[in-house]
């Protein structure tokens, strides 16, 4: 009897053959990369079959100036763990292939706002245009374009109206990462689903310089007009005033 090949056997030997070099998420070069990502997104392969959730990969992010929010951060590697495949809408209107998540945060602590206030929400946050721009620049080029813009939902400081954003980077809101509300406003957060990674209680557990520290959220409090939703070291829910540092970890789409 003949051997059959199955779909995933197929588009392997499809693309070893007439597609880019097929890697890993975490070994491949910038380059390689990229490339795998643009023959994805022009239909020739599927990402999922070869790269998975909890794959891992260093990227080195250049220097980053003070810029809207006071905090300048060193050049510095960060783990980018891949994670829950269609949990966002894109720009164009399709699912993400997968959510890019810093395991860690990065080495310097940052404010949400330089004003202690939430007003605006994350919409009109100084922290959200860092995101965007800032971060978003010390990725290197290569790797730059593989992430797509995203939809994100937030309360409008501390209303329960929900305004969406369009993001390259942001931070997660609270029901993102614990499922439910407990500071943001449950009405403002309705299109908002907890991701799978944050399922596991030791995934909402993030260090800055190797040690479990706070780190923030884009929910305003719904009760307070000068607090963000954040996270504590030991992965559970918590507040903070605007102005106060905490730790930052970014995630973006692809």
């Amino acid at each position: 009897m003949e051997d059959v090949l199955t779909v995933r056997q197929l588009r392997a030997w499809q693309a070893a053959n007439s597609g880019p070099k097929i890697v890993s998420w975490a070994d491949g070069t910038d380059e390689q990369i990229a490339a795998m990502v643009a023959a994805a997104d022009a239909g020739q392969i599927d990402l999922t079959d070869y790269w998975h959730e909890g794959d891992t990969r260093t990227v080195h992010l250049s220097a980053m100036p003070a810029t809207g929010v006071g905090e300048s951060h060193a050049a510095q590697s960060v783990q980018f763990v891949l994670s829950d495949p269609g949990h966002y809408t894109l720009a164009n209107g399709k699912k993400c292939t997968f959510v890019v998540l810093q395991k860690d945060c990065l080495k310097e602590y940052g404010v949400m706002n330089q004003r202690n206030t939430n007003s605006g929400g994350w919409n009109s946050c100084p922290r959200r245009t860092w995101c965007n721009s800032v971060y978003r620049n010390a990725i290197p080029s290569t790797l730059r374009g593989i992430f797509k813009q995203f939809t994100t939902y937030a309360a409008i400081g501390t209303g329960s109206s929900s305004v969406s954003s369009r993001d390259y980077f942001a931070l997660f809101s609270e029901k993102e990462v614990f499922g439910s509300t407990t500071y943001a406003n449950s009405s403002a957060e309705r299109n908002n689903s907890q991701l799978t990674w944050f399922k596991t209680p030791s995934n909402r557990i993030k260090r800055v310089n190797g040690s479990a520290r706070n780190w923030w959220e884009r929910s305003p409090n719904s009760l307070n007009s000068s607090r963000f939703c954040c996270v504590t070291g030991g992965g559970n829910v918590d507040l903070g005033s605007a102005y106060s540092r905490n730790g930052l970890a970014p995630f973006g789409c692809i």
